[in-house]
Protein backbone atom coordinates (compact mmCIF):
# COMPACT_ATOMS: atom_id res chain seq x y z
CA UNK A 1 0.00 0.00 0.00
CA UNK A 2 1.35 3.40 -0.96
CA UNK A 3 1.64 6.11 1.63
CA UNK A 4 1.35 9.80 1.09
CA UNK A 5 4.68 11.61 0.99
CA UNK A 6 3.18 14.02 3.51
CA UNK A 7 2.55 11.41 6.19
CA UNK A 8 6.24 11.09 7.17
CA UNK A 9 8.55 14.10 7.40
CA UNK A 10 11.62 12.16 8.48
CA UNK A 11 13.07 9.45 6.16
CA UNK A 12 12.59 5.90 7.35
CA UNK A 13 15.45 3.46 7.79
CA UNK A 14 14.56 1.55 4.65
CA UNK A 15 14.29 4.74 2.62
CA UNK A 16 17.63 5.92 3.95
CA UNK A 17 19.35 2.66 3.07
CA UNK A 18 17.81 2.28 -0.40
CA UNK A 19 17.03 5.75 -1.75
CA UNK A 20 19.90 7.87 -3.13
CA UNK A 21 17.82 11.00 -2.49
CA UNK A 22 17.29 10.02 1.16
CA UNK A 23 21.02 9.35 1.53
CA UNK A 24 21.83 12.78 0.13
CA UNK A 25 19.40 14.44 2.54
CA UNK A 26 20.86 12.51 5.48
CA UNK A 27 24.41 13.39 4.41
CA UNK A 28 23.41 17.04 4.14
CA UNK A 29 21.98 17.04 7.67
CA UNK A 30 24.98 15.22 9.17
CA UNK A 31 27.28 17.65 7.36
CA UNK A 32 25.58 20.66 8.92
CA UNK A 33 25.62 19.00 12.35
CA UNK A 34 29.36 18.39 11.99
CA UNK A 35 29.80 21.96 10.79
CA UNK A 36 28.01 23.38 13.83
CA UNK A 37 30.19 21.21 16.06
CA UNK A 38 33.44 22.23 14.35
CA UNK A 39 32.56 25.92 14.45
CA UNK A 40 31.97 25.47 18.17
CA UNK A 41 35.41 23.89 18.56
CA UNK A 42 37.34 26.32 16.38
CA UNK A 43 35.71 29.52 17.59
CA UNK A 44 37.74 29.12 20.79
CA UNK A 45 41.09 28.68 19.03
CA UNK A 46 42.09 32.36 18.82
CA UNK A 47 41.30 33.13 22.47
CA UNK A 48 42.00 30.00 24.53
CA UNK A 49 45.70 30.78 25.09
CA UNK A 50 44.84 34.36 26.12
CA UNK A 51 42.19 33.12 28.60
CA UNK A 52 44.51 30.56 30.19
CA UNK A 53 47.31 33.12 30.47
CA UNK A 54 45.08 35.07 32.90
CA UNK A 55 45.67 32.28 35.40
CA UNK A 56 49.05 30.83 34.40
CA UNK A 57 51.95 31.79 32.15
CA UNK A 58 53.17 28.20 31.67
CA UNK A 59 52.88 26.64 28.22
CA UNK A 60 51.98 23.39 29.98
CA UNK A 61 48.82 24.98 31.42
CA UNK A 62 47.79 26.15 27.96
CA UNK A 63 48.12 22.60 26.66
CA UNK A 64 46.28 21.22 29.73
CA UNK A 65 43.04 22.65 28.38
CA UNK A 66 43.45 20.29 25.44
CA UNK A 67 44.81 17.45 27.57
CA UNK A 68 41.90 17.36 30.04
CA UNK A 69 39.37 17.32 27.19
CA UNK A 70 41.23 14.48 25.52
CA UNK A 71 41.45 12.51 28.78
CA UNK A 72 37.68 12.55 29.17
CA UNK A 73 37.24 11.59 25.54
CA UNK A 74 39.77 8.76 25.76
CA UNK A 75 37.91 6.97 28.53
CA UNK A 76 34.41 7.63 27.19
CA UNK A 77 34.71 7.36 23.38
CA UNK A 78 34.88 3.54 23.03
CA UNK A 79 31.85 3.13 25.28
CA UNK A 80 29.97 5.77 23.30
CA UNK A 81 30.91 3.90 20.13
CA UNK A 82 29.59 0.63 21.56
CA UNK A 83 26.38 2.36 22.62
CA UNK A 84 26.02 3.62 19.05
CA UNK A 85 26.48 0.07 17.71
CA UNK A 86 23.84 -1.20 20.14
CA UNK A 87 21.22 1.58 20.27
CA UNK A 88 21.84 3.54 17.09
CA UNK A 89 23.86 6.60 16.13
CA UNK A 90 21.18 9.25 16.57
CA UNK A 91 20.67 9.14 20.37
CA UNK A 92 24.42 9.01 21.06
CA UNK A 93 24.98 11.97 18.75
CA UNK A 94 22.30 14.06 20.43
CA UNK A 95 23.64 13.34 23.93
CA UNK A 96 27.17 14.23 22.92
CA UNK A 97 26.14 17.52 21.31
CA UNK A 98 24.22 18.51 24.44
CA UNK A 99 27.30 17.76 26.55
CA UNK A 100 29.36 20.07 24.34
CA UNK A 101 26.87 22.91 24.86
CA UNK A 102 27.04 22.52 28.64
CA UNK A 103 30.84 22.47 28.58
CA UNK A 104 31.06 25.64 26.50
CA UNK A 105 28.71 27.54 28.82
CA UNK A 106 30.83 26.63 31.85
CA UNK A 107 34.01 27.61 29.97
CA UNK A 108 32.45 30.99 29.18
CA UNK A 109 31.52 31.58 32.81
CA UNK A 110 35.09 30.69 33.88
CA UNK A 111 36.54 32.48 36.89
CA UNK A 112 39.39 30.09 37.67
CA UNK A 113 41.69 27.69 35.86
CA UNK A 114 40.07 24.66 37.49
CA UNK A 115 36.66 25.75 36.16
CA UNK A 116 38.07 25.91 32.64
CA UNK A 117 39.48 22.41 33.06
CA UNK A 118 36.19 21.05 34.44
CA UNK A 119 34.32 22.49 31.48
CA UNK A 120 36.65 20.75 29.04
CA UNK A 121 36.36 17.50 30.99
CA UNK A 122 32.56 17.57 30.68
CA UNK A 123 32.81 18.17 26.96
CA UNK A 124 35.41 15.41 26.61
CA UNK A 125 33.36 12.79 28.47
CA UNK A 126 30.36 13.33 26.23
CA UNK A 127 32.40 13.98 23.08
CA UNK A 128 31.28 11.46 20.50
CA UNK A 129 30.08 14.08 18.03
CA UNK A 130 32.48 13.59 15.15
CA UNK A 131 33.21 9.89 15.74
CA UNK A 132 29.48 9.10 15.76
CA UNK A 133 29.00 11.27 12.68
CA UNK A 134 31.79 9.30 10.98
CA UNK A 135 30.08 6.01 11.87
CA UNK A 136 26.82 7.46 10.54
CA UNK A 137 28.47 8.30 7.21
CA UNK A 138 29.98 4.81 7.02
CA UNK A 139 26.55 3.25 7.73
CA UNK A 140 24.95 4.81 4.68
CA UNK A 141 27.95 4.56 2.33
CA UNK A 142 29.06 1.64 0.23
CA UNK A 143 32.80 0.82 0.45
CA UNK A 144 33.48 2.60 -2.83
CA UNK A 145 31.60 5.70 -1.61
CA UNK A 146 33.38 6.00 1.72
CA UNK A 147 36.45 7.95 0.65
CA UNK A 148 34.20 10.46 -1.11
CA UNK A 149 31.66 10.71 1.71
CA UNK A 150 34.31 10.87 4.43
CA UNK A 151 35.53 13.89 2.51
CA UNK A 152 32.52 15.69 4.00
CA UNK A 153 34.37 15.65 7.32
CA UNK A 154 37.26 17.49 5.69
CA UNK A 155 34.93 19.99 4.05
CA UNK A 156 33.16 20.59 7.37
CA UNK A 157 36.54 21.18 9.01
CA UNK A 158 37.51 23.53 6.21
CA UNK A 159 34.35 25.62 6.47
CA UNK A 160 34.54 25.47 10.27
CA UNK A 161 38.15 26.66 10.21
CA UNK A 162 37.03 29.66 8.18
CA UNK A 163 33.93 30.64 10.15
CA UNK A 164 34.93 29.57 13.67
CA UNK A 165 38.28 31.36 14.04
CA UNK A 166 36.90 34.40 12.19
CA UNK A 167 34.05 34.64 14.70
CA UNK A 168 36.39 33.90 17.59
CA UNK A 169 38.94 36.49 16.53
CA UNK A 170 36.30 39.17 15.90
CA UNK A 171 34.33 38.64 19.11
CA UNK A 172 37.49 37.95 21.10
CA UNK A 173 38.55 41.54 20.46
CA UNK A 174 35.42 42.60 22.37
CA UNK A 175 35.33 39.91 25.06
CA UNK A 176 37.50 36.84 25.48
CA UNK A 177 34.52 34.94 26.93
CA UNK A 178 32.13 35.68 24.04
CA UNK A 179 33.45 32.88 21.74
CA UNK A 180 32.59 30.24 24.36
CA UNK A 181 28.93 31.31 24.41
CA UNK A 182 28.91 31.43 20.62
CA UNK A 183 30.23 27.85 20.64
CA UNK A 184 27.38 26.81 22.95
CA UNK A 185 24.86 28.43 20.60
CA UNK A 186 26.21 26.51 17.61
CA UNK A 187 26.06 23.26 19.59
CA UNK A 188 22.41 23.91 20.41
CA UNK A 189 21.73 24.63 16.75
CA UNK A 190 23.33 21.30 15.82
CA UNK A 191 21.23 19.59 18.51
CA UNK A 192 18.07 21.09 17.00
CA UNK A 193 19.01 19.91 13.50
CA UNK A 194 19.70 16.41 14.76
CA UNK A 195 16.53 16.15 16.82
CA UNK A 196 14.13 17.27 14.11
CA UNK A 197 15.76 16.28 10.82
CA UNK A 198 18.24 13.41 11.28
CA UNK A 199 16.98 9.83 10.80
CA UNK A 200 18.67 6.83 12.37
CA UNK A 201 21.29 5.25 10.10
CA UNK A 202 21.86 1.83 11.68
CA UNK A 203 19.02 -0.66 11.10
CA UNK A 204 18.07 -2.78 14.10
CA UNK A 205 19.05 -5.98 12.32
CA UNK A 206 22.62 -4.66 11.91
CA UNK A 207 23.06 -3.54 15.52
CA UNK A 208 25.26 -5.22 18.08
CA UNK A 209 23.19 -7.55 20.26
CA UNK A 210 25.83 -8.75 22.73
CA UNK A 211 25.33 -7.26 26.20
CA UNK A 212 27.67 -4.51 27.35
CA UNK A 213 29.91 -5.69 30.20
CA UNK A 214 31.98 -3.79 32.71
CA UNK A 215 35.08 -4.42 30.60
CA UNK A 216 33.44 -2.41 27.82
CA UNK A 217 33.62 0.67 30.01
CA UNK A 218 37.41 0.48 29.83
CA UNK A 219 38.81 1.78 26.55
CA UNK A 220 41.68 -0.71 26.65
CA UNK A 221 39.51 -3.75 25.92
CA UNK A 222 37.99 -2.17 22.81
CA UNK A 223 41.37 -0.92 21.63
CA UNK A 224 42.90 -4.36 22.10
CA UNK A 225 40.14 -6.14 20.19
CA UNK A 226 40.47 -3.75 17.25
CA UNK A 227 44.28 -3.87 17.27
CA UNK A 228 44.17 -7.67 16.95
CA UNK A 229 42.13 -7.55 13.77
CA UNK A 230 44.01 -8.52 10.57
CA UNK A 231 45.80 -5.63 8.84
CA UNK A 232 44.39 -3.10 11.31
CA UNK A 233 47.04 -2.99 14.03
CA UNK A 234 49.71 -1.19 11.97
CA UNK A 235 47.18 1.39 10.83
CA UNK A 236 46.22 2.15 14.43
CA UNK A 237 49.92 2.68 15.23
CA UNK A 238 50.21 5.10 12.29
CA UNK A 239 47.07 6.88 13.50
CA UNK A 240 48.58 7.24 16.98
CA UNK A 241 51.89 8.62 15.72
CA UNK A 242 50.18 11.05 13.37
CA UNK A 243 47.87 12.36 16.09
CA UNK A 244 50.73 12.54 18.61
CA UNK A 245 52.77 14.86 16.39
CA UNK A 246 49.83 16.74 14.86
CA UNK A 247 48.14 17.53 18.17
CA UNK A 248 51.39 18.28 19.94
CA UNK A 249 52.55 20.78 17.35
CA UNK A 250 49.14 22.44 17.00
CA UNK A 251 48.65 22.70 20.76
CA UNK A 252 51.59 25.10 21.05
CA UNK A 253 51.30 26.86 17.68
CA UNK A 254 49.29 29.83 18.95
CA UNK A 255 51.62 30.28 21.90
CA UNK A 256 54.64 29.89 19.59
CA UNK A 257 53.56 32.73 17.28
CA UNK A 258 52.45 34.90 20.21
CA UNK A 259 55.81 34.65 21.97
CA UNK A 260 58.10 34.56 18.93
CA UNK A 261 56.32 37.14 16.76
CA UNK A 262 54.01 38.96 19.25
CA UNK A 263 50.97 37.84 17.23
CA UNK A 264 47.50 39.20 18.10
CA UNK A 265 44.17 37.27 18.25
CA UNK A 266 43.11 38.52 14.81
CA UNK A 267 46.40 37.27 13.33
CA UNK A 268 46.09 33.81 14.85
CA UNK A 269 42.47 33.71 13.71
CA UNK A 270 43.49 34.67 10.17
CA UNK A 271 45.93 31.76 10.11
CA UNK A 272 43.07 29.36 10.73
CA UNK A 273 40.71 31.09 8.32
CA UNK A 274 43.19 30.79 5.46
CA UNK A 275 43.85 27.19 6.37
CA UNK A 276 40.12 26.48 6.34
CA UNK A 277 39.68 27.98 2.89
CA UNK A 278 42.52 25.81 1.63
CA UNK A 279 40.92 22.68 3.14
CA UNK A 280 37.59 23.39 1.42
CA UNK A 281 39.24 23.79 -1.98
CA UNK A 282 41.53 20.79 -1.63
CA UNK A 283 38.85 18.52 -0.22
CA UNK A 284 36.36 19.46 -2.91
CA UNK A 285 38.71 19.33 -5.90
CA UNK A 286 41.74 17.18 -5.16
CA UNK A 287 41.39 14.58 -2.39
CA UNK A 288 39.07 12.14 -4.17
CA UNK A 289 40.89 12.51 -7.49
CA UNK A 290 44.28 12.04 -5.91
CA UNK A 291 43.20 9.02 -3.87
CA UNK A 292 41.49 7.44 -6.88
CA UNK A 293 44.66 7.83 -8.94
CA UNK A 294 47.35 6.84 -6.42
CA UNK A 295 45.47 4.94 -3.69
CA UNK A 296 44.93 5.66 0.00
CA UNK A 297 48.21 4.16 1.16
CA UNK A 298 50.49 6.08 -1.22
CA UNK A 299 48.68 9.36 -0.54
CA UNK A 300 48.88 8.77 3.21
CA UNK A 301 52.64 8.15 3.08
CA UNK A 302 53.28 11.26 0.97
CA UNK A 303 51.15 13.47 3.23
CA UNK A 304 52.97 12.31 6.38
CA UNK A 305 56.37 13.00 4.85
CA UNK A 306 55.18 16.44 3.70
CA UNK A 307 54.12 17.30 7.26
CA UNK A 308 57.59 16.35 8.52
CA UNK A 309 59.20 18.76 6.04
CA UNK A 310 56.77 21.57 6.87
CA UNK A 311 57.34 21.18 10.63
CA UNK A 312 61.07 21.70 10.10
CA UNK A 313 60.37 24.74 7.92
CA UNK A 314 58.16 26.33 10.61
CA UNK A 315 60.89 25.72 13.19
CA UNK A 316 63.35 27.78 11.13
CA UNK A 317 60.88 30.50 10.05
CA UNK A 318 62.49 33.95 10.57
CA UNK A 319 59.38 36.10 9.89
CA UNK A 320 55.73 35.82 10.88
CA UNK A 321 54.31 36.23 7.37
CA UNK A 322 56.03 32.99 6.31
CA UNK A 323 53.92 31.14 8.89
CA UNK A 324 50.85 31.80 6.73
CA UNK A 325 51.83 29.76 3.62
CA UNK A 326 53.46 27.08 5.76
CA UNK A 327 50.35 26.66 7.93
CA UNK A 328 48.14 26.50 4.86
CA UNK A 329 50.39 23.87 3.30
CA UNK A 330 50.41 21.89 6.54
CA UNK A 331 46.63 21.79 6.88
CA UNK A 332 46.30 20.81 3.22
CA UNK A 333 48.52 17.74 3.54
CA UNK A 334 46.99 16.78 6.90
CA UNK A 335 43.61 16.74 5.15
CA UNK A 336 44.91 13.94 2.93
CA UNK A 337 46.17 12.08 6.01
CA UNK A 338 42.83 12.27 7.83
CA UNK A 339 40.84 11.12 4.80
CA UNK A 340 43.11 8.24 3.85
CA UNK A 341 43.57 6.83 7.35
CA UNK A 342 39.82 6.99 8.05
CA UNK A 343 39.05 5.13 4.84
CA UNK A 344 41.80 2.55 5.29
CA UNK A 345 40.66 1.66 8.82
CA UNK A 346 36.90 1.65 8.15
CA UNK A 347 37.29 -0.78 5.24
CA UNK A 348 38.75 -3.39 7.61
CA UNK A 349 35.74 -3.95 9.88
CA UNK A 350 32.14 -5.13 9.51
CA UNK A 351 29.14 -2.73 9.65
CA UNK A 352 28.16 -3.62 13.24
CA UNK A 353 31.72 -2.82 14.38
CA UNK A 354 31.98 0.62 12.77
CA UNK A 355 30.80 2.48 15.85
CA UNK A 356 33.28 0.60 18.02
CA UNK A 357 36.07 1.30 15.53
CA UNK A 358 35.26 5.02 15.39
CA UNK A 359 35.15 5.06 19.18
CA UNK A 360 38.53 3.36 19.32
CA UNK A 361 40.12 5.69 16.77
CA UNK A 362 38.66 8.65 18.64
CA UNK A 363 40.00 7.28 21.93
CA UNK A 364 43.46 6.75 20.44
CA UNK A 365 43.41 10.23 18.94
CA UNK A 366 42.36 11.53 22.35
CA UNK A 367 45.17 9.64 24.07
CA UNK A 368 47.61 11.20 21.65
CA UNK A 369 45.97 14.56 22.33
CA UNK A 370 46.93 13.99 25.96
CA UNK A 371 50.52 12.87 25.54
CA UNK A 372 51.22 14.95 22.41
CA UNK A 373 50.46 18.36 23.94
CA UNK A 374 52.04 17.33 27.26
CA UNK A 375 55.22 16.39 25.41
CA UNK A 376 55.06 19.60 23.36
CA UNK A 377 54.44 21.80 26.41
CA UNK A 378 57.24 20.23 28.44
CA UNK A 379 59.91 20.46 25.75
CA UNK A 380 58.68 23.93 24.79
CA UNK A 381 59.22 25.10 28.39
CA UNK A 382 62.38 23.18 29.21
CA UNK A 383 64.24 22.42 25.96
CA UNK A 384 63.60 24.96 23.22
CA UNK A 385 60.66 27.05 22.02
CA UNK A 386 60.66 25.36 18.62
CA UNK A 387 61.51 21.85 19.89
CA UNK A 388 57.99 20.43 19.26
CA UNK A 389 58.44 21.14 15.55
CA UNK A 390 61.67 19.29 14.86
CA UNK A 391 60.78 16.38 17.14
CA UNK A 392 57.31 16.27 15.55
CA UNK A 393 58.98 15.95 12.15
CA UNK A 394 60.73 12.78 13.34
CA UNK A 395 57.41 11.27 14.47
CA UNK A 396 55.68 12.11 11.16
CA UNK A 397 58.51 10.42 9.27
CA UNK A 398 58.27 7.34 11.50
CA UNK A 399 54.51 7.12 10.85
CA UNK A 400 55.16 7.26 7.10
CA UNK A 401 57.69 4.43 7.36
CA UNK A 402 55.27 2.18 9.29
CA UNK A 403 52.53 2.90 6.76
CA UNK A 404 54.82 1.62 4.00
CA UNK A 405 54.86 -1.73 5.86
CA UNK A 406 51.06 -1.95 6.17
CA UNK A 407 49.51 -4.57 3.93
CA UNK A 408 46.85 -3.60 1.44
CA UNK A 409 43.25 -4.52 2.11
CA UNK A 410 40.82 -5.63 -0.52
CA UNK A 411 37.59 -3.74 -0.18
Amino acid sequence: METSPHTETRPTLSALMESPAAKKRALAVIFFIMLMDIIGITVLYPVTAFIVKRYSSDALMVTMVTVIYAAGQFFAAPLMGKLGDRYGRRPVLLISIFGSAVGYVIFGIGGALWILLVSRLIDGITAANLSTASAYIADISSPEERAKNFGLIGVAWGVGLVLGPALGAATGQISLEAPAFIAAAFSLLGLTLGFFFLPESLPKEQRETAPIHMRDISPFGSIGSMARKPRLGNLLVVLCLFNFAFNGVNAIQTLFVIEKFDAQPWQTGLLLVLSGIAVIIVQALFVQRTVSRYGEKAVGIASLLAQAIIAIAIFFTPAFWIIYPLSVANIIVSTFTFSTLTTLTSNRVSPHELGTLMGVTTALASLMTIVGPLWAGIIYDHVLRGAPYWSGAVVFALAAFILTRAKNQET
